[in-house]
């Protein structure tokens, strides 16, 4: 897709860059120190798409989306600068306010037409994407995408390093920025005002296995792949998710349940035994600063997940290991300079349905659609579960090696969560 934009392929077209900053100077000399579980995301991107009617968006110029983010990097700053490393070579963020890219771009169709694609992962095409590097100093941690469609209707598009905050961050962010646009007094504290640490919940540290390490990536946080990988997204809806088992457990951990058992049966003999889930902290980390503070845990069987009940398989998700502290205390490994996937180094599920994604109203009014998925998965592949417009609705976004794509889905269509008309 990024290929699509740069080359002016396709519908969205007539990339135009700039750059967006706080309006009033950061201190001099202000740093931002990233924990361990921040540098452990270093190669992960969170691509983000809010879509708003014409009856909202007509009249919004440029101007007024610039400005819905001007109050949010002056509460934030540090997402406006550079990546810079110490002696040691441990990354840090210089905050010198080298600003925010925001790309103009235009789609040839509407809203409705737009939509009329039951695939959201087409959204990715109105997110513009670079990584990290390889000249730390000169690349952004965000890039904003405006997308103008044809009958007025707006896209907002994100790009977000991960290293700096979690989707539940993203969300927070883009939240602010909508609330300070409708004159909104806005707060967010900073990440080092804050306990930054997380409990060990097991009395006997251990290597945690939600993570690897890969080859030094060097300046360029572009995540390793054997694979190349294929995204597909689908609707489903909270009635089709129960009406499959009368398993316990919530709808997130039930459809996880439901699409192991499927990837296990597309790998067959290499059905994976152990999987990731990343979800929110129900504890809550509060107040909500942009940060790292995703649950991350682990679930190990040692039964074929291919043969077993959706009960048992679904038990087992819920009983899932959160590995953060092990995963803070790897990050700061070798003072922070080895590289790690996360997502897609185990079979990766990701549970943003508790994510405010549509209290970003502008002028009162939702997003009539809202896209979330990584960038720089791993060969494992991830499943990523968000809400949709309707409220008894889930948008499933799966990532996974182009060569399998097409026997999941076949797995997927054989229980009844994707339909040939999808």
């Amino acid at each position: 897709m990024p290929r699509l934009q740069e080359e002016g392929i396709g519908p969205v077209h007539g990339f135009r860059l700039s750059t967006i900053s706080s309006t009033r100077p950061t201190e001099t000399g202000t740093t931002h120190e990233p924990t361990g579980l921040d540098l452990a995301m270093k190669l992960h991107y969170l691509k983000a798409v809010y879509i708003y009617s014409a009856e909202m968006a007509c009249d919004l110029t440029v101007v007024h989306v610039k400005d819905l983010f001007f109050t949010v990097l002056n509460e934030i700053p540090w997402v406006n600068g550079r990546f810079k490393r110490h002696d040691s070579g441990r990354p840090y963020i210089k905050c010198n306010d080298s600003g925010t890219r925001f790309v103009e771009s235009h789609c040839d169709l509407t809203v409705e037409e737009w939509l009329r694609v039951t695939d959201r992962s087409v959204d990715e095409s109105l997110v513009y994407h670079q990584p990290v590097g390889p000249d730390l100093a000169f690349s952004p941690l965000i890039y904003i995408q405006m997308t103008r469609f044809s009958c007025g209707g707006l896209a907002i598009g994100l790009s977000w390093a991960h290293i700096m905050g979690d989707p539940f961050s993203l969300s927070h962010f883009v939240n602010l920025g909508t609330r300070a646009f409708a004159d909104e007094e806005i707060y967010s504290p900073k990440p080092s005002d804050l306990d930054r640490g997380f409990l060990n919940p097991n009395s006997m540290s251990k290597n945690p296995v939600s993570i690897k390490q890969v080859e030094p990536v060097g300046d360029l946080w572009v995540t390793p792949s054997n694979s190349k990988m294929t995204t597909y997204s689908f609707n489903v809806t909270v009635n089709e998710i129960r009406s499959h088992s009368p398993a316990n457990g919530d709808e997130f951990e039930i459809l996880s349940g439901i699409i192991w058992k499927c990837v296990a049966k597309a790998r067959a003999e290499s059905e994976p035994f152990t999987i990731t889930i990343i979800r929110s902290d129900h504890n809550g980390m509060k107040p909500r600063a942009v940060r790292n503070s995703q649950m991350i845990g682990s679930v190990q069987v040692d039964f074929s997940v291919a043969g077993a009940s959706l009960e048992e398989i679904v038990k087992s998700i819920g009983e899932a290991t959160d590995e953060r502290f092990s995963i803070d205390e790897i990050g700061e490994s070798e003072d922070g300079v080895l590289d790690f996937v996360v997502y897609g180094a185990k079979l990766t599920f990701v549970d943003l349905s508790g994510v405010d994604f549509y209290k970003a109203k502008i002028r009162e009014k939702s997003p009539v659609s809202v896209y979330c998925n990584v960038q720089g998965i791993g060969d494992d592949g991830a499943v990523v579960v968000l809400p949709a417009a309707e409220r008894e609705e889930m948008v499933v976004t799966v990532t996974f090696p182009v060569d399998e794509m097409e026997k999941v889905k076949c797995e997927l269509k054989k229980c009844g969560l994707v339909y040939s008309r999808r």
